[in-house]
C-alpha cells in the first residue's frame, strides 16, 4: 500500500439515457448521451494523472458511460458491481472497502440520487460545492473528492469535494 494517504474518489453520474427499454437496467444512452460520455472522459483525463480502479453499475447506461472513461483513463482494474445499482451510498462504500485497498484513485460510474447523496455525506463543509450537489447532479457530471485516508476510514464529513464538472453545456 502507498505511504501517501491522500486518495481521490470520482463519482460520475451516467450520461443521458433513453427511456425506451423493457427494464431500467437495459436503458441505453441516447446518441447525445454517448457523445457526452466521450466529452466527460476527455475532461476526466485532463484532471486525473492515473486511475487505479473503475467501478461501474451493471445498468446499460452506466456501462456505456464507463466505456470511453475506461478507454481514456486506462484503469488498472475495471469491475461491474451490482451494489452500485442496488445499495445506494453504502453499496459504493462497501465496494470501495472490499476492492479498493491499494487504489489511490477510484472512479465510480453510477446513478442519482446515490452520487449526490454520497458526495454530500462525505464533504466536510457547508459551502458552494455542497450547495451545487444538494439537489442532485445532472447526467454526465463528475464530482472529484479528495480523501485524506484509507477507504475503510471514510465516514460523514471526512473528505472534501475538489471539483464538480459536467460535459453538458449550460443554457
Amino acid at each position: 500500500m502507498t505511504t501517501d494517504p491522500m486518495r481521490r474518489l470520482v463519482l460520475v453520474r451516467h450520461s443521458k439515457a433513453s427511456h425506451d427499454a423493457v427494464t431500467d437496467l437495459e436503458r441505453p444512452l441516447t446518441p447525445k448521451g454517448t457523445a457526452l460520455a466521450g466529452l466527460l472522459a476527455k475532461e476526466l483525463r485532463k484532471r486525473l494523472e492515473t486511475t487505479d480502479l473503475l467501478l461501474v453499475s451493471p445498468a446499460a447506461r452506466a456501462r456505456e458511460t464507463a466505456r470511453p472513461i475506461r478507454d481514456r483513463l486506462e484503469p488498472t482494474d475495471t469491475l461491474v458491481r451490482e451494489e452500485i445499482y442496488n445499495l445506494g451510498p453504502n453499496g459504493i462504500l462497501g465496494v470501495l472497502d472490499e476492492e479498493g485497498a491499494d487504489a489511490r484513485t477510484v472512479v465510480v460510474v453510477g446513478h442519482e440520487p446515490t452520487i449526490s447523496v454520497l458526495a454530500h455525506i462525505l464533504h466536510d463543509t457547508d459551502d458552494d460545492l455542497a450547495s451545487q450537489i444538494s439537489f442532485g447532479v445532472p447526467t454526465a457530471t463528475a464530482v472529484i473528492i479528495d480523501v485524506p485516508g484509507a477507504w475503510a476510514d471514510l465516514e460523514p464529513k471526512s473528505a472534501r469535494i475538489r471539483e464538480i464538472f459536467t460535459a453538458r453545456k449550460r443554457d
